[in-house]
């Protein structure tokens, strides 16, 4: 029996057999289409050309303070002021999701992708906040509970937008980036606060993206999403041990920069295989381990779904 898009990805979500693995990848686009209509199109035209089961819609549209551009020290984080919903940061998004969604909402899931609070305000503060958090942990924490009651707000409006879930890019997990005790103190409860306020949403379709490399994995085993993704590489832990420790759907596969980008058909048929070799046909859905590192034609895309579809009883 053929499934149609949502009925193949809620099936993979419970681990059930599928008439085929679903696939979906992304990538980063030009900065003339982040935003609103721009955006959208974008988006429409890539799902119309490299068919994915799922559409992650990107967003480069980070966290902005009313209050504040920069961060430029660690006591400025408790000075920050909530983003209103209204704010462009989330208008730019919510604009272009409404519109993808009122495309194609009805025959693929959609999620949205939301970077976690550490993320933007590691944006806002140049790229500093590791460095903020060790000189002044409680102001940098103040500071992310800020943007973290912003995001619950916005995470709830993607969802009363049709989004099915969201696609939630957690930083901040590199063992060699912070201690246990930061991590689990400073961070962690403000991503759960956002996963949270998704699913209360109604989010039947959570990806936890836990990005960056030699990452503490083992911290993210309660966080609330129906999927999980990373690369595995990097020092992390492989597909197979990854599905041992989260006990759900898995997603990965591929890696961002490798046949993909510039390997050949057959090179990209190899990599599927060993992926679907290693975790099984249930339970998985091949992508890659992060974003894409450079768009590609859409025809390279669709070789990994043919390699699913046509290669089905070689590589199970």
């Amino acid at each position: 029996m053929t499934l149609d898009k949502i009925a193949r990805v809620r099936a993979a979500l419970r681990s059930e057999q599928v008439d085929r693995i679903p696939a979906s990848f992304s990538y980063h686009f030009p900065e003339e289409m982040r935003a609103g209509h721009a955006m959208a199109q974008a988006h429409l035209d890539y799902y119309r050309t490299a068919d994915p089961d799922y559409l992650k819609v990107m967003n480069d549209n980070y966290y902005s303070a009313p209050n504040l551009e920069v961060l430029s020290k660690p006591s400025d984080w408790a000075k920050m002021e909530e983003a209103p919903l209204s704010s462009q940061c989330f208008q730019d998004q919510l604009n272009g999701l409404k519109e993808i969604v009122k495309a194609v909402g009805n025959e693929v899931p959609i999620i949205t992708t939301v970077f976690n609070p550490f993320q933007n305000g590691d944006g806002m503060s140049g790229w500093k906040a590791t460095e903020h958090l060790k000189s002044d942990p409680e102001k940098v924490s103040e500071g992310l509970a800020t943007i973290t009651h912003s995001l619950e707000r916005f995470v709830r409006a993607c969802i009363e937008a049709g989004a099915s879930g969201i696609f939630f890019a957690s930083h901040g997990g590199q063992r060699s980036r912070h201690s246990d005790e930061e991590f689990d103190k400073y961070i962690k409860p403000h991503d759960l606060s956002v996963l949270k306020a998704a699913s209360e949403a109604g989010a039947w379709f959570n990806l936890l993206h836990v990005c960056g490399e030699n990452v503490r994995l083992p911290a993210y085993t309660d966080y609330p999403a129906q999927a999980v993704n990373w690369a595995a590489q990097l020092g992390n832990l492989t597909l197979s041990e990854g599905r041992k420790l989260f006990k759900r759907t898995i997603v990965g596969g591929m890696k961002q920069d490798g046949a993909l980008l510039s390997g050949s058909q057959e090179d990209i048929l190899s990599e599927v295989r060993l992926a679907v070799r290693e975790i099984g046909s249930t339970g998985f859905m091949l992508g890659a381990g992060c974003a894409l590192t450079k768009a590609v034609p859409a025809e390279r895309l669709l070789w990994a779904k043919e390699a699913l579809h046509e290669n089905q009883e070689v590589i199970q």
